[in-house]
């Protein structure tokens, strides 16, 4: 063999040793960066969710069709599947799927409880009741301070008077509340009433505003036309043009026994911001009744020292 048929062969050896090299190093390179865009990780999270609203989101979860969860639709009936959705669309635009389990819970205290122990993973509620619980994460706010408004609720024949009264006269009226309410209970005792009575649930505060016991209480504004709280045939109306605002934020609360939980709080934090820009959470809130576009410009009674405006944002879809 000669020098020079040696050498070409040598040559293409090398040529071929090194397009095979370079080959297994391109598909290597292209599994690693399409990796991530096919392979979104899912995590398993148990949402608590009241009695009361439980086959609502249940039967919301196991829908096929998202509109139920995408805060399209006319739904002002539950605040859990409000807070479901916006959980869910949360961590998947924080890069997470969420496979969601719903569990039963008597009430918000009992919720909060099962998360706390490791017994449920995620639910909504006030800063002050998360920064309280030493075995939970607090997420980026879903509702910031000061967005969650309520009306002063009278009897139906009381706005004819309330029409011509100054607003000053709140200070000469009863009002009544449940003192575990610890929000609404605060800022009833800013607007000093006449009188402020602590009833043991929420149809007794209507019994005694509807028996002349009490002229007033705070409640959610409600979607009706009419914006009208009825409970069992009592029927309780707003004032017209004053509200008052609460001054807390919500945010989703993480219980610290949740596998990876401080993972899960920054995709959520990421997600929260993400809904926030889009318009998504204003969207839910609104669709639900949470936030009452009627009342955007009525009068509040307790403005809170840097408020921030309410959101202008025009939702996505």
């Amino acid at each position: 063999m000669s020098p020079k048929t040696f050498a070409t062969r040598s040559t293409d050896k090398a040529r071929f040793g090194i397009f095979v090299a370079l080959s297994v190093a391109l598909c290597a390179l292209a599994a690693v960066r399409s990796a991530p865009a096919n392979a979104i990780e899912t995590v398993d999270i148990r949402f608590p969710v009241r009695e009361a609203e439980f086959d609502a989101v249940l039967s919301c979860q196991n829908d096929n069709n998202p509109d139920c969860r995408s805060c399209l639709a006319y739904r002002p009936s539950s605040t859990s599947l409000v807070m479901y959705s916006i959980l869910e669309k949360a961590l998947q635009a924080g890069g997470l799927a969420a496979r969601g389990e719903v569990v039963p819970s008597p009430n918000s205290e009992r919720s909060r409880m099962m998360v706390s122990e490791g017994f449920a993973d995620i639910k909504s509620d006030w800063d002050f009741n998360i920064d309280a619980d030493p075995e939970a994460l607090k997420s980026a706010p879903i509702l910031r301070r000061g967005a969650v408004e309520k009306g002063i609720y009278v009897r139906e024949d009381s706005l004819t008077l309330s029409d011509n009264k100054p607003i000053s006269n709140v200070h000469s009226m009863s009002a009544v509340s449940i003192r575990t309410w610890r929000l609404d209970w605060d800022v009833l005792e800013s607007l000093a009433p006449a009188s402020l009575t602590s009833a043991a649930t929420k149809q007794q505060i209507h019994a005694m505003i509807n028996a002349n016991r009490a002229d007033f209480t705070l409640l959610e504004f409600s979607s009706t036309p009419a914006m009208v709280q009825d409970l069992e045939g009592i029927r309780l109306y707003p004032i017209p043009g004053v509200k008052v605002v609460l001054p807390a934020s919500q945010h989703f609360m993480i219980s610290r026994h949740l596998p990876d939980a401080e993972k899960i709080v920054a995709a959520l934090n990421t997600g929260i911001d993400a809904l926030h820009a889009n318009g998504f959470i204003h969207q839910c809130l609104a669709n639900s009744g949470i936030i009452n576009e009627q009342v955007k410009d009525w009068r509040i009674l307790n403005p809170l020292e840097g408020q921030i405006a309410p959101e202008k944002t025009t939702p996505s879809n």
